[in-house]
């Protein structure tokens, strides 16, 4: 049984048991496997490149550094105008992807079919299952466009050739003067791998131009993945929340962002941070230990089974709500992969968070038996906002996915 925690900004997610957080980006793709890793490399670059600009955006444990990723972003903001544009290589191509999706979006039903036709002009759905019709069809199309686009982990295998000194590894120890020559290596070395390129504007431009048709010309990479057992039901949620993002008025863009943060918090994507880490490794930036240590720290950490707490503990530091049939953590749920029993599980935890939100005293009574450190606003004494602010909206939303979309067959 997957479960889950409402309690970090990434949404932690695991098999049978809670994990460290995800590295997934807030600009994670919700197109691929492999965009989502792409992603996830640009955080590696930013950390190379401790000069560009910062930002606000980020969780509590990062730096705040702006990614390639977002660069991207921002740069598209401020880019020409699709119409301005038209006769580009990437506008005939995301022209002509309107073409291809007609028989796809056809084998859908019920108000999955219903949105796809409502905004078919917008968003191009994920594919249920993988095809290598597919994903030639996406090589092609941004090789047509960009004939020298390469992929993140290509590109960092070319930044490697030009490093001249140490290269960053996981959990690696440097004195100030070795962490400043590491910074300038790594700055050359992106220089001149940007250079290849026409430059890092251009190379950017690149990524953002390819990016955009892959999303007009979606892969289920998942689908190729040995580790994720979903790839299915990882489309469909996809595709849902995208839409549901869309009906609340977001922008498209906001609308992937919206669907890859539920996805997370509903879905079973705990096979994110070990295809992360094995990026990594292949890219020569962590240790080929590092897994290993990963795996074994998640196993020393973090409970098989969130719910089973001693509550005895001299520091214990989670609220015993038991005699009001909250078992365990009242920030975990199951994610049972079944579409009656998420939606019950759904309303279970809506019911339990509105009964923390009416009996304040009960709960007030609950944390402060708690140590010191553990009825602080940031932990238990917060569960109001916590509730109201992330924790409700979230649910209310998941419970509208699994009500009005099939996402699992069973």
């Amino acid at each position: 049984m997957n479960v889950s925690s409402a309690t970090q900004t990434g949404y932690t997610q695991a098999t049978n048991k809670t994990t460290a957080p995800d590295a997934t980006s807030a600009y994670e793709s919700t197109t691929s496997t492999q965009t989502e890793q792409t992603d996830k490399i640009a955080e590696i670059q930013n950390k190379e490149e401790p000069t560009k600009a910062t930002t606000g955006v980020q969780n509590k444990t990062q730096e705040p550094i702006i990614t390639t990723q977002q660069e991207i972003e921002i740069k598209q903001q401020v880019a020409p105008t699709m119409s301005e544009t038209e006769e580009s290589p990437l506008a005939t191509a995301i022209q002509e992807s309107s073409q291809t999706q007609s028989a796809k979006e056809s084998q859908a039903t019920g108000k999955m079919a219903e949105m796809q036709e409502k905004y078919k002009d917008v968003y191009t759905p994920i594919p249920e299952t993988y095809s290598k019709t597919d994903e030639e069809l996406q090589t092609r199309k941004v090789h047509e466009a960009y004939p020298n686009y390469i992929s993140g982990p290509e590109f960092l295998k070319i930044v490697s050739s030009f490093l001249e000194g140490t290269r960053i590894e996981l959990g690696q120890k440097l004195t100030p003067e070795q962490e400043e020559a590491q910074k300038l290596d790594y700055a050359q070395a992106f220089q001149k791998a940007y250079d290849i390129f026409g430059g890092e504007e251009a190379f950017i431009e690149m990524q953002k131009g390819a990016h955009e048709i892959m999303k007009k010309y979606p892969v289920n990479s998942w689908g190729k993945d040995e580790r994720v057992h979903n790839a299915t039901e990882l489309a469909r949620f996809t595709n849902a929340a995208t839409y549901e993002g869309l009906e609340q008025g977001k922008t498209i863009e906001e609308a992937r962002i919206y669907a890859a943060n539920l996805r997370s918090s509903f879905m079973d994507t705990s096979y994110s941070t070990i295809n992360f880490l094995e990026t990594l490794i292949k890219a020569g930036r962590a240790d080929p230990d590092s897994l290993k240590w990963f795996l074994d720290q998640d196993e020393k950490y973090y409970p098989k089974n969130p719910n089973d707490i001693d509550f005895n503990y001299v520091n214990n530091q989670t609220m015993d709500l038991r005699k009001y049939g909250i078992e365990g953590s009242w920030e975990y749920y199951e994610k049972p992969e079944n579409q009656k029993a998420m939606i019950e599980e759904i309303e279970k935890k809506i019911g339990q968070f509105n009964f923390m939100l009416n009996n304040e005293n009960l709960i007030k009574d609950a944390y402060s038996k708690l140590v010191a450190n553990a009825q602080d606003l940031g932990n238990n004494a917060g569960y109001k906002k916590m509730i109201n602010d992330d924790y409700m909206p979230r649910m209310v939303d998941g419970l509208n996915i699994f009500k009005n979309y099939t996402i699992y067959d069973n």
